[in-house]
């Protein structure tokens, strides 16, 4: 199990900079990689402007059943 997990993190590291990578496991989910561009965001009290960082996300999505019984309703 641990293997398989480092795998996938590997290949999920090696992949960070491609924009749109996304990593499919049948029946279970899917990981995509998403680029943020640097946003200009405003400071509580102070309203003095900032810069963000620019990030990159992993989302993961989930698929099959496991994607179905995420609706308790």
């Amino acid at each position: 199990m641990r293997t398989v997990i480092e795998a996938l993190e590997q290949t999920l590291l090696n992949n960070l900079s491609v924009e749109g990578f996304s990593l499919k496991l049948g029946g279970f989910g899917k990981f995509k990689v998403r680029h943020l561009k640097p946003t200009t965001r405003k400071v509580g009290f102070s309203g003095e402007t900032v810069m963000t960082k620019a990030k990159r996300k992993v989302k993961f999505v989930p698929l099959g059943m496991l994607r179905l019984s995420e609706n308790v309703g």
